[in-house]
């Protein structure tokens, strides 16, 4: 069995399909019970069900205590608990106009609301749960959910931190973006040279309150993922580092990383990381396994023929949409982008830092832990201005009214800030957090 044959065809495949033009959009939001307790989880299966009954989803797959876990309406859209039941996720049906997918979110985010707010619970637009000190992990019994959860909790202390069950705590937007298979090596190498930008824009994840040392810390989601136990894999979390110039770097990128489970007869088995060449070239191992690879880098090449753009937090609700509408923007002004970019790297950086292979992890690492630039403060509010106008432009070129989506960012960019800085801020003046949780969820402005 040969490995680079079986990653090319599972993963550049579908990069090379023509007539592609999609954006696909999972947006996790904290589930929190206002009373400053644990989610009840009859509340959290309730609201399942309610949509079940009364909003035209059914239940595509179960947990294994019979429970309704993952649910799909006409539209394509799925509606899940992802890991814990402290993690709400809507997975938007891939589609042309990002305005239509956030139409359909909206619709469902009041409904979801409407049943949850008369319970005394709420989602709310936050990277890191605000509750995290006085919950429960309240893990969904789904097959993969546990092997994680077994494979994490070994690691306590020491090297790792102390929070195993951070999944529990975390809350995402993930972007997935079509690219052709041409342009998928400049893209991948582009968002994830961008890393440190979208840390400035999109940051939302301050620190659980009251722990030392992590003050001024905007996206602690970073810190849980890198320092956890799947530091122990090879390159599956993180930052994406190095210039990728063909699709053959892309499929040594990935042959580099870690198997660390598969299935047999049925079940998942944790086994010993190994390098995906590692196993592909082993006698006991099947195409099959390919399916069983996971991977939580920053910038994902999927299966799907996607660019996963997935180290953004978790948004205020009523902007939720800005960081995909910011990388469709991009995208589609991908060599405008990457002249922006390296003009800037290449005018303000040390030489090196400029050529460090380390480069993309100390730039995001600087902003996400002390708010660091890496310019003078000019010249970074000139880079995000021209990122967000950039952007703008593009999307008004595709004439689909997209470009309303990331309407804050023009402030954001401005004032150089994100949510968590503004949060944080607010807190230090006093503001009671159940009014930030409450506004964070509110849908419009």
């Amino acid at each position: 069995m040969n490995a680079k044959t079986i990653v090319g065809r599972e993963f550049l495949l579908p990069f090379a399909k023509p007539g592609r033009e999609n954006i696909g959009v999972e947006l996790e939001f904290p589930l929190v019970n206002m009373d400053r307790g644990p989610v009840d989880v009859a509340v959290a299966r309730g609201l399942l069900e309610e949509c079940m009954q009364k909003h035209g989803f059914w239940a595509e797959e179960f947990d294994q205590e019979g429970n309704a876990a993952f649910l799909l309406n006409p539209d394509g859209d799925c509606l899940s608990f992802d890991n814990s039941y402290n993690n709400f996720e809507f997975s938007m049906e891939k589609g042309k106009d990002l305005n239509e997918l956030a139409r359909r979110f909206y619709a469902l985010y009041e409904k979801v609301q409407t049943y949850l707010l008369p319970r005394r619970h709420t989602l709310c637009g936050m990277g890191t749960n605000p509750f995290q000190p006085i919950i429960r992990p309240a893990a969904v019994s789904f097959p993969v959910y546990q092997l994680i959860h077994t494979f994490l909790e070994p690691y306590r202390g020491g090297a790792y931190h102390n929070w195993p069950e951070f999944p529990a705590y975390l809350s995402s937007v993930q972007t997935h973006l079509d690219v052709s298979e041409d342009l998928l090596p400049r893209a991948l190498t582009l968002f994830a040279a961008m890393d440190f930008v979208r840390a400035l824009l999109f940051s939302n994840s301050p620190a659980f309150f009251g722990l030392s040392g992590f003050e001024e810390t905007v996206c602690f989601r970073d810190y849980l993922w890198e320092n956890s136990g799947f530091k122990r894999l090879a390159n599956n979390v993180g930052k994406v580092e190095g210039t990728f110039r063909e699709p053959e770097d892309v499929v040594q990128m990935i042959l580099s990383r870690s198997m660390f489970y598969r299935q047999r007869a049925g079940q998942l088995q944790l086994i010993e990381p190994v390098s995906v060449q590692q196993y592909f070239d082993g006698e006991d191992s099947t195409e099959e396994d390919m399916k069983t690879y996971l991977s939580f880098q920053n910038v994902e090449v999927t299966r799907r023929g996607t660019l996963e753009v997935r180290s953004d937090c978790a948004q205020p609700v009523a902007d939720a949409f800005c960081p995909p509408a910011f990388h469709l923007g991009v995208l589609s002004a991908l060599e405008e982008a990457e002249e922006l970019l390296y003009g800037f790297l290449r005018r303000n950086l040390p030489e090196d830092l400029l050529c460090s292979p380390s480069r993309n992890r100390i730039l995001r690492d600087e902003v996400i832990y002390h708010y660091r630039l890496p310019a003078p403060e000019e010249e970074i509010r000139r880079l995000l201005r021209s990122f967000v106008e950039l952007a703008n432009r593009s999307l008004t070129k595709r004439g689909k009214k997209e470009e309303k989506l990331i309407e804050p960012l023009f402030e954001r960019a401005q004032r150089i800030t994100c949510p968590a800085k503004e949060r944080m801020e607010l807190l230090e003046a006093g503001v009671p957090l159940e009014k930030l949780i409450a506004e964070s969820a509110k849908a419009k402005k």
